[in-house]
C-alpha cells in the first residue's frame, strides 16, 4: 500500500487544492494507483515534496532546462543518488514553479518541445522518477487554464500533437513505471478533445487487457474518469468490463473503475461508491497487498490511513454524484467523521467546483 511519501502528500491535499494549475503527482504514488486517484489532479506530493526539501536557489527555467539535459546521479536499488541526482530534482522543480506561475502559448510551445527533447535524448528508464516527473510534467504544459483563453495557434497545435504523440509513444515503452507515468499524464489534457480522442483507445484497450499489469490498468482506469463523457459508451463498457472483475487481486481495480463510473455520473455503481464511503464495509476489506514486500504479496486489511485516504478520495470523486444516498453519505461523512482530514475532504474544493466538476 502506500508509502511514507503518501502519508505526507495527504496531509498537503487541502492546500494544494486550491491552486487552479496543480502539480503531477510523484511517481512513487503511481505504486497504488486507487488511494490516489484524484492526485493526478489536486496534489504536489511524492518527488515534489522531496525536491522541495533539497532546494536551495531555484534554478532560472533556462537553467533548469540546459541542467536536466545533464546526467544524473547513480543509481542504489530504488534511488538516485550523488549531488547529480539531487540537482536533477531542482531542476524538475523549477520547472514545475514555472507551470504553477502560468504559461504563455509561446512557452508552452517552448516548454513541451524542450521536455520530449530532454526525455527522448537525456533520460532513461533506469533514472526512475526523473523520467516519470517529465513525463507527468509534460502534460501538465498542456493543463488548461481556466482563467486564460486557449490558443489555436498553427503553432501550438503542432506542439500538442507532438506532446500526444510523445506520450503514445511511452505509453508503450518497454519499462513498466514508465508505461504508467505516461498514461497517467494524459489526463492532463482534460480540455484538448483532439488530444483526448487520440488517448482513448489506448486506455480503453489496456483496462481491457486481463493481461496486463493490475497497476497499469488501474492507471488507465483512473485517467478515463476525468477524460470521457457519459457519451462515451466504449469508455463506459471498458470501466463496466474492469468493474465485474471477481479475481479477489483486482480489488483495487475494481474500486477504480467504480470511482470513475461515478465521475461519468453512471447510476449503477452508486451500492459500490456507498461501500467505498462506509467505514464498517472498509475495515472488512481484504486487499492483496504487493509492495510491503513484493516476493511475498498477502492479503491484509486496510490500515486506519489508507482507510481515510479512500474515503477522501471517494469523496472528492463521489462530490457531484447524482445520487440522494451518496450525497447523503458526504454529508454524513463531512460532518460527524472522526478524522479532520476527511471531515475537510470537500471544502478546499469548494473554490474550484466549477472547473473540478465532472462533465454532463
Amino acid at each position: 500500500m502506500p508509502s511514507d511519501v503518501q502519508r505526507q502528500a495527504t496531509d498537503a491535499a487541502a492546500a494544494q487544492a486550491q491552486t487552479e494549475l496543480t502539480d503531477p503527482p510523484g511517481a512513487k504514488l503511481i505504486v497504488r494507483l486507487f488511494l490516489i486517484p484524484f492526485a493526478i489532479v489536486a496534489l504536489a506530493v511524492g518527488v515534489m515534496y522531496l525536491i522541495s526539501l533539497m532546494a536551495g536557489r531555484e534554478p532560472t527555467f533556462d537553467e533548469a532546462i540546459a541542467g536536466l539535459k545533464n546526467a544524473g546521479g547513480g543509481r542504489t536499488a530504488d534511488l538516485l543518488v550523488g549531488p547529480g541526482a539531487k540537482q536533477r530534482y531542482i531542476y524538475a522543480k523549477a520547472l514545475t514553479n514555472k507551470m504553477k506561475l502560468g504559461m504563455s502559448a509561446a512557452e508552452r510551445v517552448n516548454l513541451s518541445d524542450q521536455l520530449i527533447d530532454i526525455l527522448d535524448k537525456h533520460t532513461s528508464a533506469n533514472e526512475g522518477e526523473i523520467q516519470h516527473v517529465l513525463l507527468l510534467a509534460l502534460g501538465r504544459t498542456w493543463q488548461v487554464d481556466p482563467t486564460k483563453p486557449q490558443s489555436d495557434a498553427a503553432d501550438v497545435t503542432v506542439a500538442r500533437q507532438k506532446a500526444v504523440e510523445a506520450l503514445l509513444r511511452y505509453a508503450n515503452a518497454p519499462d513498466l513505471s514508465t508505461r504508467k507515468a505516461a498514461l497517467l499524464a494524459m489526463v492532463y489534457f482534460k480540455g484538448h478533445e483532439d488530444s483526448v480522442h487520440q488517448f482513448l483507445p489506448v486506455l480503453i484497450a489496456t483496462v481491457r487487457n486481463d493481461q496486463a499489469d493490475l497497476d497499469l490498468r488501474m492507471a488507465a482506469a483512473t485517467a478515463l474518469g476525468p477524460l470521457s463523457t457519459p457519451m462515451d459508451s466504449e469508455v463506459i463498457d471498458a470501466l463496466h468490463y474492469a468493474l465485474r472483475d471477481t479475481d479477489p487481486h483486482d480489488a483495487e481495480l475494481v474500486w477504480q473503475a467504480a470511482l470513475s463510473l461515478a465521475q461519468l455520473n453512471q447510476p449503477d455503481v452508486a451500492d459500490n461508491i456507498l461501500k467505498l464511503l462506509d467505514r464498517n464495509e472498509l475495515s472488512n476489506l481484504q486487499f492483496y497487498d504487493r509492495e510491503n514486500d513484493p516476493k511475498n504479496p498477502t492479503f491484509r486489511k486496510l490500515s486506519e490511513a489508507e482507510i481515510e485516504r479512500i474515503l477522501i478520495n471517494t469523496m472528492i470523486g463521489a462530490e457531484n454524484y447524482p445520487n440522494d444516498a451518496v450525497q447523503a453519505k458526504l454529508k454524513e461523512l463531512a460532518q460527524t467523521d472522526p478524522s479532520h482530514r476527511v471531515r475537510a475532504a470537500l471544502q478546499p474544493r469548494a473554490t474550484n467546483a466549477v472547473q473540478d466538476s465532472p462533465k454532463n
